[in-house]
């Protein structure tokens, strides 16, 4: 009788902690694809501590997946690939987009979450200045390269994308944090995401 109890005990309780872990789990940003991300505030941000990921944008309608040099080298719309077109990096790295992908805003980004303008970017780095190095490291700076224009890979240090709608090309380098402007629009970079306010 006892240990009949105490099997309906441990049932429950088991049971109390699977469902919190679900609640736990879909109350992380989740994008259109279904990857979901884990988060890191930093300063009064929140940003997700991993590059984005999806193939498909908040709409249903997929970003196309191009492989092809030559086709990625021609204004084709929102386009993204994996690091070298392995999809192997997907996990570690998150994948590679074009300017025009960059452009769809929290249309690509999971709900709530937005590609940061310069001046939410300028707050990070302003606040990094300041911080320990540990809250810099829970950034979670991947550096493994990027999509050149004309579709070939470098190994130089990866770059996210800033939304811009002036229609300039403005991205963020990650081993200096330095923004520049008037790259092409057909470079492949990374995307962080930021919670809207």
């Amino acid at each position: 009788m006892k240990s009949t109890s105490k099997i309906k005990i441990f049932s429950l309780l088991g049971l109390i902690l699977l469902i919190s872990c679900e609640k736990e789990k879909k109350s992380l940003p989740m994008d259109a694809d279904g990857n979901t991300y884990d988060t890191v505030v930093i300063g009064r941000q929140v940003w997700l501590s991993e590059n984005l990921k999806t193939t498909k944008n908040n709409y249903g309608f997929s970003i196309s997946l191009v492989t092809d040099n030559a086709a990625w080298s021609t204004p084709i719309g929102a386009a993204c690939c994996w690091y070298n077109n392995d999809i192997n990096y997907k996990d570690t790295y998150g994948a590679l987009y074009n300017w025009y992908a960059a452009k769809l805003n929290s249309a690509i980004c999971p709900i709530g979450y937005h590609v940061p303008e310069k001046e939410e970017w300028l707050t990070l780095i302003d606040f990094l200045k300041e911080a320990p190095e540990e809250v810099g490291q829970s950034f979670n700076i991947n550096q493994v390269g990027f999509r050149v224009w004309n579709g070939s890979f470098t190994n130089y240090t990866a770059s996210w994308w800033i939304y811009s709608s002036d229609g300039k090309a403005y991205h963020i380098n990650s081993a200096s944090f330095k923004i520049s402007d008037g790259m092409p629009k057909e470079s492949g970079y990374y995307i962080r995401c930021l919670k809207d306010r």
